[in-house]
This record gives C-alpha cells, structure tokens and sequence, in this order.
C-alpha cells in the first residue's frame, strides 16, 4: 500500500503564521477609541477581568471547602457529632438560661458627639488622554481655512524625523447635522497611499494607509473633506489618530480638533 505523503511543515507553519499576522487598522482604532474614554469608563473596564477573577477563585475555595468538609464525613454507624457534644438534659434538669439583660433605658449620645458625614465631592471634568507627539512623530490638527458655510476639510499634518517604512492614518468626522463625504486627499503620492472612507453609525472614518515605499523625514498632510447644514459646526468631536514605523519602531500620535 502506497504511503500517504506528507505535508512540508515549513509550508504549513508560514500559512498559520500569515493567519496571525495583525491588523494594524483595528489596532489603531482601538487606540484612538480607548484615549477619547474617559478615565472612569477605562477603569471600570480594566477592572472587570479582576472582578470576574476574584469571582472565580472565590467559587474555587468554596469548592475546595466542601470537597474537605465530604471527605472528613463520619461514618454511617457513627453518632453525629452535633448530638455527641450536645446530649438532651435528663427530665428535671433545667438547662441554663441565657443571661437576662438589663432593662435600664440607655442614654442616646449627643447629636454634635457623632461622626459629621461631609458631602460627596462634585464630579470631576475627565479629559481624554490624547498623546499629540510620540517620539519621532508629531501632530497638528486644524479646520482649513477654506471652509465655507455648508463645506468643510480637516487637515491633519504627521511631521517625522525618521524614515517612515508603514503608516496608518485615520480621521474620525462627528456626524453632526448634514454631514457626509465630499472628498479626501494626501500630500504623499497617489501611488504611495490607499485612501478609504467608512460611513458607520455615528461618524465618517477617513483612512490613509501607505501600502509602498519609504516616507521621508518631513511633513505630511491629511485632509477629509465633507458637507455639513448649513451654518457654523464644531469641530470638537472630530479625532484623529496615527501609528507609523522606523528603523527604531513604533509611535502612535491621537488628538481632537479645535472646535473652530
């Protein structure tokens, strides 16, 4: 009978490896989504994985306990303990009664001798943690000064002071009244660059991502461009976010846009 042959390992270990590789677009969003949190919310988040922890070894030692407790279970043909150690008092012998307590009224303690409870303080502002620079990559975020009433485009500009060999760029548009997506561009060369646009629930998500070739040490603009109703709009909830890699690894930049 012929031997089945076999499958070359090296072949097989480099498919599972690419299937691992990660996403660098998902990475990012979660980053920018995770700094515009407020710190609350993060630490209510980190602090649930604890919790169910503390949930689980608590249902451990429990466990353990009863395991103990059924294996130090007396014999079948042994009196229980409990009646050992408490045998029924013989007929007319009284069993000791509990201590009376004294009856005399007790004085309440003055009102001013109890603890003062102080007041809860007020709620503190939370800023989102945006980290603007990140060693050889800078930000800077403005509304450009061409917008008009019912236009606008937000320009964000990476400055790096090393060789850029990958780099993902997002720009996150609040959809306030009206908007939608009028256009988006680059200063890097369109040969360069893949540039996408996500229409999702609550914003428009512009997406620059260098597919070849090294970016040099410089400037770099980003814009998204995009119709609003008519009248003055804020920028204060458009975000952006950058992750990029150099010969000396990576740095991530996040931040927010003037409200003008």
């Amino acid at each position: 009978m012929a031997e089945r042959p076999q499958p070359d390992l090296g072949s097989v270990l480099r498919h599972e490896a690419d299937r691992h590789l990660p996403d660098r677009g998902v990475m990012l969003t979660r980053i920018v989504v995770r700094r515009s949190e407020p710190a609350a919310r993060r630490w209510a988040l980190s602090l649930r994985p604890v919790a169910a922890a503390a949930s689980v070894v608590a249902t451990l030692v429990v466990g353990f306990a009863g395991i103990r407790l059924a294996g130090d279970r007396p014999d079948q043909d042994r009196t229980p303990a409990a009646t050992e150690g408490s045998p029924s008092p013989a007929p007319g012998i009284a069993s000791p009664s509990p201590p009376a307590r004294d009856k005399t009224p007790q004085r309440e303690a003055p009102a001013h001798q109890g603890p003062v409870e102080k007041p809860p303080p007020p709620p503190s502002t939370v800023t989102p943690a945006w980290q603007p620079a990140d060693r050889f990559l800078s930000s800077a975020a403005a509304l450009d000064t061409h917008s008009v009433g019912t236009w606008a485009q937000g320009n964000v500009t990476l400055t790096t002071t090393e060789p850029m060999t990958a780099l993902d760029m997002v720009i996150n548009v609040a959809k306030t009244a009206g908007v939608e997506d009028a256009g988006k561009w680059s200063t890097i060369p369109a040969d360069m660059i893949t540039i996408t646009v996500a229409d999702e629930k609550d914003r428009l998500v512009y997406r620059f991502t260098l597919k070849q070739g090294t970016l040099a040490p410089g400037s770099y603009v980003f814009a998204a461009q995009y119709t609003h109703a008519a009248g003055e709009r804020s920028a204060a909830a458009d975000t952006y976010g950058a992750l990029a890699t150099a010969a000396s690894g990576q740095a991530v930049v996040t931040g927010a846009f003037p409200p003008k």
